[in-house]
């Protein structure tokens, strides 16, 4: 029998072993809160909904304007292959 460690058990296994790979920095975090805080602010406030779209579709369609108006432009091949649902 081989025992897998449980998701915990990795952690700390690579916290004695110096691994930082599935770490997150200080710098990181609080740069991810100084982006994040006033947006979940914002969307408690106002009390936002989300905007519903079809199960495994690649999401609503106001995504798509947004990235539009904001100047993306996608030139490469992916595909999007909608994923078989039972």
């Amino acid at each position: 029998d081989v025992k897998l460690p449980d998701a915990y058990e990795r952690l700390i296994l690579d916290v004695f072993c110096g691994n930082q790979m599935h770490f997150v920095r200080s710098d990181e975090l609080r740069e991810a809160w100084r982006i994040f805080t006033p947006l979940l602010h914002q969307i408690e406030g106002e009390k936002k909904q989300p905007i519903p779209y079809t199960y495994g579709g690649r999401g609503p369609s106001e995504a798509d304007d947004l990235v539009k108006r904001a100047g993306f432009r996608y030139e490469g091949t992916y595909k999007w292959v909608q994923p078989h649902t039972t």
